[in-house]
């Protein structure tokens, strides 16, 4: 954010919004690669971007989001990723671009690891540039950022899965649009229901409060639904995924008692290979559910 790109007329609700939106940066649990899917491991390549959480279960697929933040058209995140499996590896990479130039900026990202029916983790790195015209100066280059950070995730039992993320754990030039702590959770599936709990850290020395979200799921088969609700401040989302075994399209509805409503939607050509869709996704290779 710049006064550069206020003086450039950017309409001042999106300006509003978008200096709103970082003062809650050390609460938020996304940005490149938002789309909709449960906590936890999750077959979509997107998420394994943006969590380093990577799939139990073998296969490639392919996934294309876009996520329009608190309503407004110029705070849109587009994103596209792959993902890949070569024995037990596991990899992914994707390309987003979020808001109007004068807000905006593009990502790469990259990740890396292995997976298999009881445990998994992985390397995750992102890339920025700035889109302003006349971005800042840094070490990178101008408006160029790079962060790294990993996750890693184990099945205890029949029915739970635990999980730690922490997807800043180094960061260098321009600062992340979001400050993003470490993520540990765990969740619980009996038949086709589910719940999960998630605990939510600051980095570094934000000076906020944790977060917490606990969300509860129902599979029904092609039919995927669930619901969150998260702390600090409080607020809540709903998300349902209709899929087949050709394509998966999935929806996430969200709200912010200060910053309004986000809306994420995603389309999905799920693994070739490995469990059929249509499970529960925080899982080993018995059932995990195709990329929404």
């Amino acid at each position: 954010m710049r006064r550069e790109a206020a003086a450039g007329g950017v309409p001042w609700k999106v300006l509003a919004v978008a200096l709103a939106w970082l003062a809650c940066a050390p609460r938020c649990d996304a940005q490149d690669f938002m789309c909709p899917a449960l906590a936890g491991p999750d077959r979509s390549p997107l998420t394994v971007l943006e969590r380093g959480l990577p799939p139990a279960g073998p296969g490639t697929s392919l996934a294309g989001s876009s996520t329009r933040w608190f309503g407004l058209p110029e705070l849109t995140t587009r994103a596209v990723g792959v993902g890949g499996s070569w024995h037990g590896a596991r990899g992914a990479a994707g390309l987003s671009q979020t808001g109007d130039p004068e807000l905006g900026w593009t990502s790469l990202g990259l990740a890396l690891g292995g997976a298999g029916t009881s445990c998994g983790g992985a390397l995750r790195a992102v890339a920025r540039r700035d889109r302003h015209p006349r971005p800042d100066d840094g070490p990178l280059g101008p408006g160029v950022g790079l962060e790294a950070g990993a996750g890693a995730w184990a099945q205890t039992g029949g029915n739970v899965t635990l999980w730690a993320s922490a997807p800043q754990i180094w960061w260098r030039g321009a600062a992340p649009p979001l400050a993003r702590g470490l993520e540990i959770g765990g969740a619980y599936r009996a038949g086709g229901c589910g719940c999960w709990i998630l605990r939510r850290a600051t980095r570094g020395d934000d000076g906020a409060d944790p977060g917490h979200e606990a969300g509860l799921v129902l599979d029904l088969g092609p039919l995927c639904t669930w619901a969150r609700a998260s702390d600090g401040p409080l607020r809540g989302g709903l998300g349902l995924a209709v899929g087949a075994r050709v394509a998966e399209a999935a929806v996430e509805v969200s709200s912010h008692p200060v910053l309004g409503e986000t809306v994420s939607l995603a389309v999905a050509v799920p693994a070739r290979s490995g469990p059929a869709p249509h499970a529960l996704r925080w899982v080993s290779g018995r059932g995990s559910r195709g990329a929404p």
